[in-house]
């Protein structure tokens, strides 16, 4: 039988057997050396170390001699994003992870049939879903001894309810999203082997992200917490407790859709990158096959989760005739009229997109659009063009940040439009500086590029009235988070919008 992974609050008390267990075995781990495969620390340092924010944290001496080079690793700085290897990675890493906690676990008497519990921030059933767990901000254990799940380096006390929704990820039915389009697929891009760089997955933004940064937090020495940055974010036990709900919901976004939401079949991302080879290991430290065709499925891998049930029951992907989230109508095939050209899929709608230099302070940019593409956008938003018995689908439009870059610092930032000085400003999405740093490092596999985000505002522009649409003007404004910003200077390469065509 395969042990069960439960939610953290699955009891409906604090300190219940898994998670006691859990900080047992953690304050167990942290004992053994660096150099041991299975201590607290040679683990973190799988998915990322930096010798100068580890020393800066207090976790290793500065200068001190480290079993493995950060910058030629065997084992360590593995850790994959902005890529769709995100997901089965992961599992892996919690593989290897729980596998070692498990043994802990035996070993200081508890039971052999052990898992790593989750958070399931998303749970819209409980009020106090998106709290950080009481276990992580209690002083001590229950018997008054010590206290491994309360570290000094986390900041942040909860996730904002937006944060942690769903309907931005899991409602869409495609894993691998174009490679050179705005679309990204819920489980990312395609790519070599990814540790920084690119662009993410829509899970990987919502929520997997912007919780790291929330949990993370801003203050201490560093200015931020270890959550908020990928080099130093599995230090904090709360990683691997969010990483077993970030890999459940990818159970749950199987699941939910049994006929469309499938895992590729792509045997580039079946067999692992072949530019470095994925190292992972078991409890006694011995190298195992861990690459996405090796984890597709929990049970194989001896666990399953008490609960992948659908939290957004009744609503799919925005496409075809309805933009809301609802069942897909199904169109007719379109048949092109005798030596009818097709409009490209995506191509540029702005004509003036440039770089941004984003403070503390928000940033307002105009973007003008190009005629003919505007053009085509308004006439898909038409009564006529959205009627179900139309061929295609309706005009799809992002808003593109490419090339985001900063040296230090994390937080996020809201992203706001508008189509005319007298309308509004609509919330479009929020962005997570997540990992940033990290890209934005030239000693980096891509040379300091950094991220790129996409976010969609075919909702906003739907909204719009059919004169806005056709202003020939998109106003943006990005709004640091005051609460959380601990960044002294970000640049955004290119802010420009796309437009992806149905037709």
């Amino acid at each position: 039988m395969p042990r069960t992974r439960l939610e953290i609050r699955a009891s409906g008390a604090p300190w219940s057997a898994p998670i006691l267990w859990y900080a047992k075995a953690v304050a167990a781990l942290e004992q053994r050396p660096i150099a041991d495969k299975t201590s607290w620390f040679f683990l973190a340092a799988m998915h990322g170390i930096d010798p100068d924010a580890w020393a800066q944290f207090g976790y290793i001496d500065a200068g001190a001699p480290l079993p493995e080079d950060p910058l030629n690793p065997t084992y360590w700085n593995q850790c994959q994003h902005q890529s769709w290897y995100f997901w089965p990675w992961h599992r892996a890493y919690l593989w290897t992870f729980e596998d070692i906690v498990a043994a802990a676990v035996v070993s200081l008497g508890g039971p052999a049939d052990w898992a790593l519990p989750y958070w399931n921030y998303s749970n819209a059933n409980d009020p106090n879903a998106t709290t950080l767990p009481q276990e992580f901000t209690d002083q001590a254990l229950p018997d008054g001894t010590i206290k491994p799940l309360n570290i000094a380096g986390r900041f942040g006390t909860g996730v904002p309810a937006g944060d942690a929704a769903l309907d931005r990820s899991i409602v869409y039915d495609t894993f691998v999203g174009d490679e050179d389009g705005p679309v990204l697929g819920v489980g990312g891009p395609n790519t070599a082997f990814s540790h920084s760089g690119n662009a993410n997955g829509l899970l990987e933004d919502y929520p997997h992200n912007l919780v790291h940064v929330d949990i993370g937090g801003q203050g201490g020495a560093v200015g931020y917490g270890l959550m908020s940055n990928p080099a130093t974010a599995a230090l904090d036990p709360i990683f691997w407790i969010h990483h077993s709900n970030i890999d459940r919901l990818w159970e749950v976004w199987l699941n939910r859709d049994t006929t469309n939401n499938a895992n590729p079949t792509d045997p580039a991302w079946l067999g692992g990158p072949a530019d470095r080879t994925f190292r992972l290991y078991d409890a006694q430290g011995n190298d195992r096959a861990s690459n996405p065709q090796d984890v597709l499925s929990t049970e194989a891998l001896g666990y399953a989760y008490d609960d992948i049930s659908d939290p957004l029951p009744g609503q799919f992907r925005r496409t075809r005739r309805l933009r809301a989230f609802a069942p897909a109508i199904a169109a007719p095939p379109m048949v092109m009229p005798a030596g009818a050209g097709r409009r490209p899929m995506s191509e540029r709608l702005d004509v003036n997109g440039g770089s941004v230099a984003v403070s503390r302070q928000p940033v307002e940019v105009t973007l003008t659009l190009a005629p003919s593409p505007a053009r085509h956008v308004a006439e898909s938003f038409t009564a006529e063009a959205m009627r179900p018995d139309t061929p295609g689908e309706p005009d799809r439009v992002f808003l593109k940040l490419e090339g985001i870059r900063t040296d230090k610092g994390s937080g996020a930032f809201e992203v706001y439009v508008r189509p005319s000085p007298d309308a509004p400003y609509v919330e479009v999405g929020s962005v997570s500086l997540f990992g940033v740093a990290n890209a934005s490092d030239v000693r980096g596999p891509h040379g300091g590029a950094g991220i790129t985000k996409t976010i969609e505002i075919t909702d906003a522009v739907d909204a719009m009235s059919g004169a806005q649409r056709q202003s020939g003007r998109l106003d943006v404004k990005i709004v640091p988070r005051p609460d959380n910003w601990s960044v002294d200077s970000l640049s955004i390469g290119q802010v420009s919008l796309v437009r992806r065509s149905g037709q």
